[in-house]
C-alpha cells in the first residue's frame, strides 16, 4: 500500500476515536504533509525546467559562437580585400597623376614649339606619341 492511502485510512479511523482538538491537529498535520509533498513536486518540476533551459541555452550558445566565428572569418577576408583595393587605388591614383603631368607637359610643349618638330615632352621622357596614347589607354 502506498503511504498516502495508509495515512488517509488511519486518518478516518482516528477521526472517529479522537477528540475535536486532536482531530484538528491531525488534519493540520496531514494538510502540512500534503502541502510539503506538493512543494517538493513543484520544486522538482522547476529544477527539471531549469535543466531543460540550460540545455537549450548551451545549444544556442554553441550556435551563436559558430556564427561569430563564421562572421569573423568573413570579416578578415573583407579586410584583406579592402587593403588590396586601397593599394590598387593608390597605385592607380599615382599613375593617373603621372599621366596628367605628361599631358600637361605635352600641352606646354605643343604651345611653345612648332608642330613640325617632335614634342619636347615626349623626347624628354623618351616617349613617342603612340607610347603616350598607349599608356593612356592602359
Amino acid at each position: 500500500m502506498d503511504c498516502s492511502t495508509t495515512t488517509a485510512a488511519t486518518t478516518t479511523i482516528n477521526f472517529t476515536t479522537l477528540s475535536s482538538a486532536d482531530g484538528r491537529r491531525l488534519r493540520r498535520m496531514i494538510s502540512n504533509r500534503e502541502s510539503a509533498r506538493r512543494s517538493r513536486m513543484r520544486k522538482q518540476r522547476h529544477l527539471e525546467d531549469l535543466r531543460s533551459r540550460v540545455g537549450r541555452l548551451r545549444l544556442e550558445n554553441i550556435a551563436v559562437a559558430e556564427r561569430i566565428a563564421s562572421i569573423s572569418g568573413r570579416c578578415v577576408l573583407v579586410r584583406r580585400e579592402n587593403e588590396q583595393l586601397k593599394s590598387e587605388s593608390a597605385a592607380l591614383c599615382r599613375r593617373l597623376s603621372e599621366i596628367r603631368q605628361l599631358l600637361f607637359l605635352r600641352q606646354l610643349d605643343c604651345l611653345s614649339s612648332p608642330p613640325a618638330f617632335p614634342s619636347a615632352a615626349s623626347s624628354r621622357f623618351g616617349l613617342s606619341n603612340e607610347q603616350i596614347l598607349a599608356s593612356l589607354r592602359a
